[in-house]
């Protein structure tokens, strides 16, 4: 396996984004492609922090994939704005430079992580073939938008993460992806019930999440949700 780097020059704040690709990657036909969406406590200029603690879960499972670990700047709260300007970044050196396969785009996200994964998927519906939200974060706390949140998708966002019946908001954008949400039953930051409620929501609209509850567990379940059974052959079959 192989871990690299790779530099994006053409943007405000130029950065680097550490990525993986496995030893054989150049005899696959279209790999897959895995964004990986850290939480908060991984933010900042260290392109190497979001592979704190999960780095060996990736090459001890030596996927058949191109993985991408976009890291937010500690000046925003989640991926939007120019954060999701570095993720749709990955995705595209991904496709366009490194044998990317366009129909299997995959998103997994920590925490923030997990609720930048929803944004993003009710950003780009066209994008993404599969989605792993391992305890994500439902609401927004504060009653100002995130910091240098972009104005224009302001009403968006507030549907999503601060109205009262913000997880009808949630499912109604992205009830059309493959989600498989993983969470412990004793989370404190990020509260199982309002996953629980977008569950039932997003199979008001016909949806069929797959769902993993850790009995007990609290937040802190990044290294056994990654290792939970079946979860990359699930991944790996959802296509767009």
């Amino acid at each position: 396996m192989v871990f690299f780097r790779l530099h994006n020059q053409d943007c405000v704040s130029p950065h680097e984004i550490v990525a993986y690709r496995p030893d054989n990657f150049a005899e696959i036909d279209k790999l897959p492609v895995i964004i990986f969406l850290h939480g908060s406590a991984e933010r900042g200029l260290d392109p190497g922090q979001p592979l704190k603690d999960i780095g060996y879960v990736v090459s001890d499972y030596w996927l058949p994939a191109l993985v991408m670990f976009p890291q937010c700047h500690p000046d925003y709260r989640a991926f939007y704005g120019e954060m999701e300007e570095r993720v749709l970044f990955s995705i595209n050196r991904a496709i366009n430079e490194l044998n990317g396969d366009p129909k299997r785009i995959y998103l997994i996200g920590f925490s923030m992580g997990g609720s930048s994964c929803l944004w993003l998927a009710a950003r780009h519906p066209e994008l993404f073939a599969g989605i792993v939200c391992i305890a994500p974060g439902i609401t927004w706390i504060g009653a100002e938008p995130p910091p240098r949140f972009p104005t224009d998708v302001t009403e968006m966002f507030e549907s999503m993460f601060v109205v009262p019946n913000r997880m009808e908001g949630i499912a109604k954008n992205v009830h059309q992806a493959p989600i498989w949400f993983i969470q412990g039953t004793h989370d404190e930051p990020c509260p199982i019930d309002e996953t629980r409620t977008l569950i039932t929501e997003l199979r008001k609209l016909g949806s069929d999440p797959k769902v993993t509850e850790y009995e007990g567990a609290g937040h802190d379940i990044l290294s056994t949700a990654l290792r939970e059974p079946g979860l990359f052959d699930w991944l790996f079959a959802q296509h767009r």
